[in-house]
């Protein structure tokens, strides 16, 4: 179908109205509470680094990780919430809880499978990093210079493929969730293929909002609160399209 991003924005904010209360209220618990599971894991990671307590540190890196870990289960929550939005089903606040009832496992999985790859779109820039921390490198040296130049130009290559994949899989969660019984690896493919020649569109409908993001931040982040389900019901309204135009291909072979 490929409907215009225009056109979806005004589907996010037509199936948004009246339900705003929901998805403010499942955004708002669900940063509070990770935001509180990580205070004592990053005070632990801040004081193993300033006194160079290695058991600090480790288990400062374990705790955030397990709790980001617990942070894609409460997305996934929110995505379920607006995917039910975009269908025209009833939502409550506690289908937020619905990856946590169902097959989490799958749900840790794709949370695990983005980290990797993103260590490693990142490492190349990082190894090209050590030069330059070292306490003899002269700043100036022509040879920090050109590890400075290696390190910025890796970060920026490993930032565009992460970005590509990011792309690539952004229909993962709603495939999760839509099907209890797919696995994570046949998830990712499946939101790969539906993403082909779709990337740039959806890259473009979140470029759209870097206007209202500016605005969020500017009202002390308050305004983020309506900008977010904006933007994440637009990208259900997203999907919708690409498995409406999946479903009519489809046919249209059969």
């Amino acid at each position: 179908m490929n409907k215009k991003n225009v056109l979806l924005k005004a589907s996010a904010r037509e199936n948004l109205l009246g339900h705003y209360g929901t998805v403010i209220a499942a955004l708002f618990l669900s940063a509070l509470i990770i935001l509180l599971l990580n205070i004592p894991f990053d005070n632990m990671l801040r004081q193993g680094f300033a006194f160079s307590v290695m058991p600090h540190m480790v288990m400062g890196i374990l705790g955030i990780v397990i709790v980001s870990l617990i942070a894609v289960l409460f997305e996934s929550g929110i995505l379920r919430i607006h995917l039910l939005l975009v269908r025209g089903q009833d939502t409550r606040l506690k289908d937020i809880l619905y990856p946590f009832q169902n097959r989490p496992d799958r749900y840790f999985g794709y949370g695990v499978v983005v980290m990797i790859v993103s260590i490693i779109c990142q490492l190349p820039g990082s190894v090209c990093l050590i030069p330059l921390l070292s306490e003899t490198a002269e700043l100036s040296s022509p040879g920090i210079i050109g590890w400075t130049v290696l390190a910025i130009a890796l970060y920026v290559i490993g930032a565009i493929v992460l970005i590509i994949l990011m792309l690539s899989w952004s229909m993962t969660v709603f495939i999760l969730l839509e099907d209890p019984e797919i696995r994570v690896t046949e998830a990712i493919r499946s939101s790969s293929r539906m993403m082909k020649g779709n990337r740039g569109r959806l890259f473009l409908l979140y470029l759209s909002f870097i206007a209202w993001i500016l605005f969020g931040i500017l009202s002390f982040l308050i305004g983020l609160l309506w900008i977010i389900p904006y933007m994440t019901q637009s990208q259900t309204c997203f999907y919708l399209d690409l498995q409406t135009k999946e479903t009519h291909h489809a046919d249209n072979i059969s």
